[in-house]
């Protein structure tokens, strides 16, 4: 079974309210669209995960995912994670961030410095608080990704969290599209 968040879930990285335990932010996070449960099991006790994929669907953070072509789901499911450099690099090869999405990634790494990173984390919290700009962004996304990195609590979270935010820029492209039509 493989799901993917609802606007709700997706809310839950945008506002400043957290509305979710660690746990709960944690699974949500991983909660893709790609990954299915048996794979989600890998980084969560089952019966833990039951538990709260059952929550997360109850309150409307996530739902089944139902994708028409499975080839595409099976051929994305077998990369690997992007590397920081090519995720930068990324960026600049796209349309301009719109402001809500560069808000939701400021907002994942300053939840994710705050729960990882701590008191550790302050220089990184003053750069993603005073970026603007596509930029500024990318310089904060890689002191984040190498603190993350170095860091004893947030080194397994880091390249999920990397892929939320991937996941929130390749959306762009859809957005722009159905603004257009």
């Amino acid at each position: 079974m493989v799901y993917e968040k609802s606007a709700l879930g997706f809310n839950e990285f945008i506002n400043q309210n957290r509305t979710l335990s660690v746990r709960e932010r944690q699974v949500l996070l991983l909660v893709n669209g790609v990954r299915n449960v048996d794979e989600l099991e890998k980084f969560f006790k089952k019966e833990q995960l039951t538990i709260t994929l059952s929550k997360l669907i109850s309150d409307g953070y996530i739902h089944q995912f139902n994708n028409i072509n499975s080839l595409t789901k099976n051929k994305a499911s077998s990369h690997s994670t992007l590397t920081t450099l090519s995720f930068i690099n990324a960026i600049n090869d796209e349309l301009p961030i719109d402001s809500a999405k560069i808000a939701a990634i400021k907002t994942i790494l300053l939840e994710s410095t705050d729960d990882y990173l701590g008191l550790m984390g302050h220089s990184i919290k003053v750069c993603v608080n005073s970026c603007s700009n596509e930029y500024d962004l990318r310089s904060c996304i890689s002191m984040w990704h190498m603190a993350m990195r170095e860091s004893k609590l947030g080194r397994e979270s880091t390249s999920f969290l990397l892929e939320q935010i991937h996941q929130t820029l390749e959306n762009k492209m859809l957005d722009s599209d159905m603004n257009t039509h």
